[in-house]
C-alpha cells in the first residue's frame, strides 16, 4: 500500500468537515451527527501525521552545518514572540536560500510560509 502524504490527509478531513456541516445547516442532524466520528478520528490522523513529518530526518541541503546554523539564527529571533527579523533580513535569508539550490517547497516549508510567498519574494528579488 502506497503512503497516504500529508495533504491528502488534510483535504480529506476538510472535505468530511464541510459534509458534516452542509448535513447541520440543511437541518439533517442524524447525518451531521454521523459525520462526528468520523472527522474526529481524522483530526487524530492528520495531527499524527503531522507530528511525524515534523521529525522527519533532515537531510541533502537541509542537513548542512551552514543552513542549520542560518535556520537556528531565525528561529531565535522568532521565538520571543516580537518579530524582530525585518522583511528584509527574511527575503534576504529567502534569496540566499533559493541561490542555494532549494525550490519553492523546501523554502516555504523551512520558513513557515506558503509557496505562493516565496515566489513572490523570488520574482521581486529578481527584479531588483
Amino acid at each position: 500500500m502506497t503512503k497516504i502524504t500529508p495533504h491528502l490527509l488534510n483535504d480529506t478531513l476538510n472535505i468530511v468537515a464541510l459534509a458534516r456541516e452542509a448535513a447541520r445547516v440543511r437541518g439533517n442532524q442524524v447525518q451531521a451527527e454521523r459525520f462526528a466520528p468520523v472527522e474526529e478520528g481524522l483530526r487524530h490522523i492528520v495531527a499524527g501525521s503531522r507530528q511525524t513529518d515534523a521529525n522527519a530526518p533532515v537531510t541533502g541541503v537541509l542537513a548542512q552545518n551552514d543552513f542549520q546554523t542560518l535556520m537556528s539564527l531565525t528561529v531565535s529571533e522568532d521565538s520571543g514572540g516580537e518579530s524582530s527579523q525585518s522583511a528584509a533580513e527574511r527575503n534576504q535569508v529567502i534569496q540566499a536560500m533559493a541561490a542555494g539550490g532549494m525550490n519553492d517547497m523546501q523554502i516555504a516549508k523551512q520558513m513557515g510560509m506558503t509557496r505562493d510567498e516565496i515566489r513572490i519574494v523570488l520574482r521581486v528579488g529578481s527584479q531588483s
